[in-house]
């Protein structure tokens, strides 16, 4: 078979790889990607909190995300959004102290943060209270004389 080239399955013809349907009127599926695994989701926290950088012992880094992750109970959508306060020098351990889980915690907050929805309507068209007459004056001279 030709490169970039598939079979189809109804009348046997070859067609582009990138394209959807066989002129015959087949409807190819789109590959479903996997999920990542949680070993790839530690991996990437590493290196996303490392800014791409190698750490300097990856196995006690692949053991403090362990912790991490066990700690906040495997929540990726956080996990994945989080960035370290300050530029870390080749390892992740800062996140085992106090400080460090604590900044962690308090972002965790602010991601689960959702504000209360209060909506105030008002109705212009009806009218509250008195109208109050007011003189203004004209010039500087009016109110001068006064």
């Amino acid at each position: 078979m030709p490169r970039g080239k598939r079979t189809c399955p109804e009348c046997n013809s070859l067609c582009s790889v990138r394209s959807l349907s066989c002129s015959c009127g087949h409807l190819f599926q789109k590959k479903v990607r996997k999920k990542p695994t949680l070993f790839q989701e530690r991996k990437d926290f590493i290196k996303r909190m490392l800014n791409g950088d190698k750490p300097s012992d990856y196995r006690l880094d692949m053991m403090v995300a362990t912790k991490i992750f066990k700690e906040f109970k495997d929540s990726i959508d956080f996990l994945e959004k989080v960035k370290p306060p300050f530029k870390l020098n080749g390892s992740i351990k800062y996140f085992l102290t106090k400080e460090g889980i604590d900044y962690l915690r308090k972002k965790k907050l602010e991601f689960e943060y959702k504000p209360k929805n209060s909506e105030k309507i008002v109705d212009h068209k009806k009218k509250t209270g008195e109208d109050r007459v007011i003189e203004k004056r004209k010039t500087l001279r009016d109110f001068l004389d006064e």
